[in-house]
């Protein structure tokens, strides 16, 4: 939140100072004459406003060894010693005070202030609380209090102490105000009154810099991107401050317009080395985070140049260049990081693009260098695993695997992984019992279950029992999850058709139709639900769900084989010859019974290699 940047700073206990110097006159002190009572604290409030606190402490220090009753002294010397930064002395103060008048507010207050300099915001709050009860709610110290509360993330609790509290009428104090009240508002996720109280604070003083900077990035937050460019271009154009130019930029990237001219002029600024290689870095980020790879590389080469030893400045054009396309460049760059400081995410990063420039030993070389580097990162076990798998060389790949499973015995990854390659060489009956100890180490099980679904359904024969029930447990207590449904109702259809056991029959039927319901343009729901209703030699429905499943995936030999079948038996003779030829067709480009396994393997590269950049 940018606009916490904007709460007040100055010393906390000076924001106090005239309600303890007022009360400094109306509070009797029994014990000290009235009048020179009052000239001890003039004096002392007089050097105070002149900053001369070490005047105001040989006034005041004296006066409190012959008047040690004398709260009001006390108060005023505790705020000369903060300001002059001594705070135990300023804290002794305060504590004299309450040790003989606990409820005594403007002390609490005091003393609240003083921790929260010290960053101790917990005793902070405690002790503004109290002085907000004591003093029967008094405004100003449940502005302090809601500060402290706010400071703490605490922010339903400040919004509750700033009720019915009004602004107040000093020019700075309403601006601080109005920046509480938004950073309370973003903490409590509503962006838009965050913006509008910053724009509150931005008409006091329509020209401060600071208040356009933080109004403009409050209405970018609250996604009100052509007000926030408006004022960051005007701010920028003034002042070609690069904080404004960084957001204008932002909010030209979300408006989706040329931002081209405030990239050459952000790039043009004269600065310093190191700052021009921090705006650079940071330019390169708000690309990066808005897909613009290619621009982003630019200032990273950039940053790059202006700091040519660093190698990570190296790694990070390398990566940029290689999402960018560039992937020849982003190889250079990735060789110069790894000259300069090999590191695992180097040697990992260089295999990913020697594969894609087809040369897969290297890319092997550099994924064994990553987990030889970092062997108790499971990422770089597993990219070399993959990369075997890619290549169907599941022999490596299971030694890999099982090495990292003994590294990583809680890794639901490194499971499915291991799973999956058992599934590819055959095994299948032993891939489902891995992937079933995937299903139960996994935090979220969806993604191990489709991939059981999966190898299922790849059989002619009967689905494995445990592996079904346990698909099908997971369907029922999830009956929105349609893939779930999906391949429970399928794995029931190749169960019940092995045995020709029609029991569950409208079981399977309706856990099919929701998913079709729910996955209209994927194929698998409409062919499975026309493989139901062939069974049950409802050709007509049959051949609707068969048709659709045949559009949606026209290479798939099987679909128009089936749909073959289902045109002879309705006697539509030209069309199964037609759906023949497509059948041949499609089973010379991948050979029927491999078709799903095909499938299988491209789904799970891609699917795990993306689990693998989630957090674990």
């Amino acid at each position: 939140m940018a606009w916490n940047l904007l709460l007040t700073s100055t010393p906390p206990v000076s924001r106090l100072r005239l309600i303890l110097f007022a009360a400094a006159f109306l509070v009797p002190i029994l014990s000290v004459p009235m009048f020179a009572q009052q000239q001890v604290l003039l004096q002392a409030q007089s050097a105070l406003d002149s900053n001369h606190p070490q005047q105001a402490i040989d006034i005041l220090s004296k006066h409190v060894t012959d008047h040690p009753a004398d709260d009001s002294a006390h108060l005023l010397l505790a705020e000369a010693f903060t300001m002059i930064g001594r705070a135990k002395q300023a804290e002794e103060q305060y504590q004299i005070i309450l040790k003989h008048a606990p409820d005594h507010y403007i002390a609490l207050a005091g003393l609240g202030e003083l921790y929260a300099s010290m960053g101790e915001e917990e005793k902070a709050e405690r002790l503004l609380a109290k002085a907000v009860k004591y003093s029967r709610h008094e405004p100003q110290l449940r502005i302090e209090w809601a500060q402290a509360l706010t400071r703490l993330h605490r922010f339903k609790e400040a919004s509750n102490a700033l009720t019915s509290v009004g602004a107040p009428t000093d020019a700075k104090e309403r601006i601080d105000f109005f920046c509480l009240k938004a950073a309370i508002s973003e903490g409590l996720g509503n962006s838009s009154s965050a913006a509008a109280e910053m724009e509150s604070a931005l008409a006091i003083r329509p020209e401060d810099a600071g208040l356009q900077l933080a109004t403009a990035m409050a209405q970018l937050q609250a996604e009100h991107a052509d007000r926030a460019m408006n004022l960051a271009q005007r701010l920028y154009t003034r002042t070609q401050q690069v904080e404004a130019g960084l957001l204008l930029l932002q909010t030209q990237l979300v408006m989706r317009v040329d931002v081209h001219p405030t990239l050459a002029s952000l790039r043009s600024l004269e600065l310093a080395t190191e700052r021009e290689i921090a705006l650079r870095q940071r330019l390169a980020e708000i690309l990066i985070s808005h897909g613009h790879f290619a621009e982003s590389a630019v200032d990273l080469n950039r940053a790059a140049e202006l700091d040519p030893t660093n190698p990570d400045l190296r790694f990070d054009l390398a990566l940029a260049q290689f999402k960018a396309g560039e992937t020849k460049d982003a190889l250079s760059s990735a060789q110069k990081a790894k000259e300069l400081r090999d590191s695992a995410d180097t040697e990992a990063l260089l295999g990913d693009l020697q594969e894609t420039l087809g040369d897969s030993l290297s890319a092997i070389k550099n994924y064994q260098a990553a987990v030889s580097i970092d062997p108790k990162n499971e990422d770089h076990q597993l990219a070399l695993a993959l990369e075997f798998i890619r290549h169907r060389n599941f022999e490596p790949a299971k030694l890999v695997l099982e090495q990292a499973e003994k590294s990583f015995p809680k890794s639901w990854r490194i499971a499915v992984a291991l799973g999956m390659v058992q599934y590819f060489v055959g095994t299948k009956q032993e891939a489902s019992e891995i992937l079933l100890r995937a299903v139960d180490l996994a935090p979220d099980p969806e993604s191990v279950l489709r991939y059981l679904g999966d190898i299922e359904l790849d059989e002619s024969a009967a689905p494995d029992p445990p592996a079904m029930m346990r698909i099908c447990e997971y369907a029922d207590a999830h009956p929105k999850a349609a893939r779930e449904q999906l391949y429970c109702g399928s794995l029931m259809l190749h169960n019940g058709y092995a045995s020709d056991d029609k029991s569950r029959i409208n079981d399977i039927i309706r856990r099919l139709t929701i998913a079709v319901e729910a996955l209209p343009d994927e194929a698998a729901p409409h062919c499975e639900l026309g493989r139901t209703y062939m069974w049950l030699e409802n050709w007509t429905l049959a051949q609707r769900e068969s048709e659709i499943c045949a559009r949606l995936n026209p290479d798939s030999a099987q679909a128009h084989y089936r749909l073959s079948r289902i045109y002879r038996r309705t006697e539509q003779i030209e069309r199964a010859h037609e759906e023949i030829k497509l059948y041949k067709a499609a089973s010379e480009r991948l050979a029927d019974e491999n078709e799903q396994h095909e499938n299988s393997l491209k789904t799970f590269i891609y699917t795990i290699r993306n689990e693998a950049t989630r957090p674990k």
